[in-house]
């Protein structure tokens, strides 16, 4: 298909309401061709909200600053101020207010535009057509748009409802920054992430296909659900209601509309009505769940769950929703987690291509200490839906406990674009940083400072840039640092030894043997005890007393072969050998040897801290947005071999 056949599909479907379609057609004609001013013009009729309206506007304006119609689309929706350049188009002049005159006149079309005073106000009229079209699309879908993902503000977001269009929504958290007028208007922002898809996605089918023979109302309103123009469904749905009164799936339609219209609580009496009608109607009791967390994210909803996975043991967003219920509980117990797994086996069976069902797996993963498989199942749930933004968060989480720095970067740096406050996301991204070496230490300072403008208690945030400021030798910030981790958690092995190795760089070497001594005390195993051991002896070496250090060096000796690295064996064999003299130890680095505790990418291992890695949670927003966001996690850095 051409372009520009492509193209005149894509307009008669914006003409005819078919916006799925028009969407679909566009997306691909932009991704061919995004500096064509046509394309995101008729693209601003389709798009959701009102900011990807203002987006595809300005951007055809940006490529063709003489557009009137794009200008004209930016002024109706208040994103510029009205230019007096711009003169309305003269009305239409009736027939009978045309002087005639006595010359013989061509007639029809050759006729019309033949008369200089009717050729005018026609061309005017056609400009008119045009822009009416626009701006039609603009307001008509626009004023009624819908949102596609359904995003819950509970622990983490829940899969979409029952029936849905092409998810193309923006997260309510994007702002928009507009420039003064200029002669070519820029959009300022990030791009939609919309604009992130290869193809449109298959909307989600009805629960149920009831013909309701005797309301015409009833296939109106899901015709036009289908269009997107919930304002239209829902009044049809209405009408149905009271024409079949006893229908529970026109009750629990219209509740569904109420929900992702925010009428949370008008929807709640829907779905009562629904359930009244006929109490086994499964939608109804998942409806009632979704609305009760939207209105308090703490609500147990446990129970409404458990009627909907009842009533229909086939019915896959039901288990999907308990499952992610289950999950994200404050704190989950084996019972807990084994019928959340449970749930998920049933929905893979069900619901095989649905991205929370890989969203949910890899939060469960997560919860199993499992991050190769959880980090499997976060790149799917994106693949699937790279619209998703809280799967950017949990890929980016997942991706930085497998050491996959490159990509825990790409998703954070993404997510935090359009989740500017989110802030254990800025942690997780200096995280990243942080683990991929010396060219990004000054952007991990960066991402953690945000983070800690944002929210000053976040140990993590102290943990990591203490560590990065350790590399970059700058061992006194990273006392302070660290010596703030300590005090949110004490009893943290990885915490109390790094501020060791920072003392050690400040050359407080007294308090560094101290710290040693401490962490070994918090060592839960023998390759923690390895490192705290190692770190002692050097210092002690460093402090001129080789004697006490040869106990450590021997304790090095006497632990389990592999779990000490070879290079450390050696230097401790050195050490206890009859006429070794041991090499006092630099009191500036911690790095004194061709080992260091604290590598360039820290990296997952077996050795468990002394806190537990912290798995995603809810944080409330002042919005109740829904999204996902995990403690970023404190990795125990390894020793280098």
């Amino acid at each position: 298909m051409t372009d520009n056949i492509m193209l005149q599909e894509a307009i008669g479907a914006v003409r005819k309401g078919q916006r799925v379609r028009a969407r679909d057609l566009l997306t691909r004609l932009l991704r061919a061709d995004k500096s064509n001013p046509e394309y995101w013009l008729w693209m601003s009729a389709v798009v959701d909200s009102i900011k990807e309206q203002i987006y595809c506007l300005e951007s055809a304006l940006r490529l063709d600053p003489n557009n009137y119609a794009a200008r004209q689309g930016l002024v109706l929706l208040g994103a510029l101020p009205a230019d007096k350049d711009l003169v309305p188009a003269p009305p239409q002049r009736r027939l009978w207010q045309v002087a005639l005159n006595d010359e013989p006149r061509a007639t029809g079309i050759k006729g019309l535009f033949a008369n200089p005073v009717l050729r005018i106000p026609m061309m005017g009229a056609l400009g008119l057509v045009v822009i009416g079209l626009i701006v039609a699309g603009i307001f008509g879908f626009g004023s009624r748009r819908q949102s596609s993902v359904a995003m819950r503000p509970t622990k983490t977001p829940g899969p979409p409802p029952t029936f849905t269009s092409t998810p193309t929504s923006i997260p309510k958290t994007l702002a928009v920054i507009r420039v003064e007028v200029t002669p070519s208007p820029t959009f300022v922002g990030p791009t939609p992430l919309w604009m992130l898809l290869e193809a449109t996605y298959t909307p989600t089918p009805m629960y149920v296909e009831t013909p309701h023979p005797i309301s015409e109302a009833y296939r109106a309103g899901q015709r036009a659900f289908e269009q997107g123009d919930q304002r239209a469904a829902l009044d049809y749905l209405h009408q149905a209601s009271r024409v079949e009164p006893n229908a529970a799936d026109i009750h629990f339609y219209i509740g569904e509309i109420q929900r992702l219209q925010g009428e949370n609580k008008a929807a709640l009496d829907s779905y009562d009505q629904a359930i009244e009608v006929n109490a086994n109607f499964a939608p109804a009791y998942l409806g009632r769940a979704r609305s009760h967390l939207s209105l308090d994210p703490d609500a147990n909803v446990l129970e409404d769950l458990n009627m909907a996975v009842s009533n229909d043991t086939g019915y896959g967003e039901a288990f999907l929703e308990r499952a992610g219920f289950l999950l994200n509980q404050e704190s989950i117990d084996e019972e807990q987690l084994d019928q959340a797994l449970d749930d998920l086996e049933k929905a893979v069976q069900l619901l095989p291509d649905a991205p929370w069902l890989y969203f949910y797996r890899s939060q469960a993963a997560l919860i199993q200490d499992e991050p190769s498989s959880a980090f499997t199942d976060a790149q799917k749930a994106l693949e699937l839906d790279r619209t998703l933004l809280p799967a950017y968060r949990l890929l980016g989480y997942t991706a930085a406990l497998n050491s996959a720095n490159r990509t825990a970067i790409e998703a954070l740096e993404t997510y935090t674009i359009y989740e500017t406050e989110d802030a254990s996301a800025w942690v997780a991204l200096g995280q990243a940083y942080y683990q991929s070496g010396m060219n990004y230490y000054e952007k991990a300072l960066q991402a953690l400072d945000t983070a800690l403008d944002l929210d000053n208690r976040l140990e993590s945030a102290y943990y990591f840039r203490g560590l990065t400021y350790l590399k970059m030798e700058n061992g006194q910030e990273a006392v302070n640092d660290l010596l703030t981790a300590r005090r949110f958690d004490s009893r943290s092995f990885s915490i109390n030894l790094a501020l060791g190795e920072a003392l050690m760089a400040a050359g407080r070497l007294n308090e560094a043997r101290g710290q040693f001594t401490n962490a070994l005390e918090l060592a839960e195993d023998d390759p923690q005890a390895v490192r705290a051991h190692y770190r002692r002896a050097q210092v002690l070496e460093a402090l001129g007393n080789p004697q006490a250090a040869m106990q450590d060096w021997q304790a090095l000796l006497d632990l389990p072969e592999d779990t000490v690295p070879v290079a450390w064996l050696r230097i401790a064999e050195e050490r206890l050998e009859p006429t070794a003299t041991p090499t006092p130890t630099s009191t500036q680095t911690p790095r004194t040897t061709p080992t260091s505790t604290v590598t360039k990418t820290p990296r997952p291992t077996q050795t468990a801290t002394a806190t537990k890695t912290p798995l995603p949670t809810r944080t409330a927003t002042a919005t109740k947005t829904s999204t996902v966001r995990p403690t970023a996690t404190r990795m125990t850095p390894t020793p280098d071999n």
